[in-house]
């Protein structure tokens, strides 16, 4: 029996598809890369703006032709009306739900299971799924629900399991890994603590934080990140400078307060690499509220700031408010904020040419390249094609606003 496994959206969707995967060979199903000829397919969506759920309707029609298909992630409960009336014959599996992809397939409940489910060269580990907050234009707080942290036992043997071997990246992911044990008594830096203790050679990339759930923890937090097993990232997402716009968000959290972490966590780690998100044009955002985006890129200097323009989904509260921002208008903001945040990228990215240092063998680049990554988690593309999964001393000889571009000389 041949299955097709696709994934789109956050490294949780892809984090939960490789389990997938790693439960249909379990049973003796054959992986393939495409269609043709399978007698299974299993589609794990993203629904987190509109051109997001439009490509995923095209593709579910496309899919529409094999015998079976499973339709998984957020469409699969948040819109899983629209997704029926052009798959009516699908199966539909709420978000990391593995037993009823189990029952579906006519197999066996799976346990968690120990074994590796590497694909490539990092592996991605979920850790929790579901969330604390309340986000007014958040559509995967309806399609995954409440929290539901996975246990520190299973979590620690994952990843015990996927470190066998060479060195290799692991990935915490959820929808807020800060958030991780607030339902059963543990929290993240205990887990982390827990997973760093393991005698495998890795380095540990931690995923998004709501600075909601971060706040109370950051003193932990930046201890956490002075282990030597994990990358120095801190992905903090701040939505936007505004307040106001916070208020109408239903953010959990002011400014200040995600100003607090980045300051606490930048004082025991002041090399961290700060990834950060806005969303430009949410409804009400006034030109002031514009320009504190913009003061709060130039004051805190992010290396990577993801831009997204507001889009309105269906079933959230912020569908129905008003004062919406004209298209043009946002688009302008966007834009604007986007070269604002490539040039701030690119003054910290040129700090670091001319340094040498020791870096992981992650991933193949584009063409005959091989990307590395420095303990702060920064990107370096290398033009040559080296062994994955090893340490490699690396010189920094350029940069550009989102990698920088290296030779190799001696491996470790």
């Amino acid at each position: 029996m041949k299955a097709h496994v696709e994934a789109y959206g956050c490294t949780l969707n892809f984090g939960e598809s490789r389990e997938i995967e790693c439960l249909l060979e379990k049973h003796g199903w054959e992986l393939v890369n495409d269609i043709e000829g399978c007698d299974l397919a299993v589609l794990v969506t993203c629904v987190v703006i509109e051109t997001t759920e439009r490509a995923m309707m095209k593709r579910i029609r496309e899919l529409s032709s094999v015998p079976r298909l499973i339709i998984s992630g957020c469409m699969a409960t948040a819109y899983r009306q629209k997704a029926e009336s052009i798959a009516p014959n699908a199966v539909f599996v709420a978000p990391g739900d593995l037993e009823s992809i189990s029952n579906s397939i006519g197999c066996a409940k799976a346990p968690f299971r120990a074994e590796t489910t590497a694909r490539g060269s990092y592996s991605i580990v979920p850790i929790a799924t579901g969330c604390v907050g309340d986000c007014a234009y958040c559509i995967a707080r309806i399609a995954r629900g409440e929290l539901r942290s996975r246990s520190v036992s299973d979590i620690v043997g994952r990843v015990a399991a996927e470190a066998q071997g060479r060195p290799r990246e692991i990935q915490l992911t959820a929808q807020d890994t800060a958030a991780f044990g607030l339902d059963c008594g543990s929290n993240l830096p205990l887990l982390v603590r827990e997973i760093c203790a393991l005698p495998q050679d890795f380095r540990l990339r931690i995923g998004m934080m709501n600075p909601k759930t971060a706040l109370p923890l950051k003193g932990q937090i930046a201890e956490m990140y002075l282990q030597p097993k994990v990358f120095k990232f801190l992905h903090l997402p701040v939505q936007s400078a505004s307040d106001t716009i916070l208020g109408c968000m239903a953010r959990g959290y002011t400014l200040s307060d995600f100003e607090t972490i980045v300051e606490t966590v930048r004082s025991q780690v002041p090399l961290i690499t700060l990834s950060t998100d806005l969303i430009v044009g949410y409804p009400g955002e006034t030109i002031d509220d514009h320009l504190r985006n913009l003061e709060l890129i130039q004051k805190v200097s992010p290396d990577i700031v993801n831009v997204t323009r507001f889009s309105s989904r269906p079933g959230t509260k912020a569908a129905q408010a008003d004062k919406k921002v004209v298209g043009w208008m946002a688009k302008d903001r966007s834009r604007e904020i986007t070269e604002l945040r490539f040039r701030v990228a690119k003054e910290r990215n040129d700090e670091w040419v001319g340094r040498e240092l020791m870096a992981l063998a992650t991933e193949r680049g584009k063409g005959n390249s091989t990307i590395f990554r420095t303990d702060e988690y920064k990107q370096i593309v290398v033009k040559e094609q080296f062994d994955l999964g090893g340490y490699f001393r690396v010189k920094i000889n350029d940069a550009t606003p989102t990698y920088l571009i290296g030779s190799v000389g001696d491996r470790r």
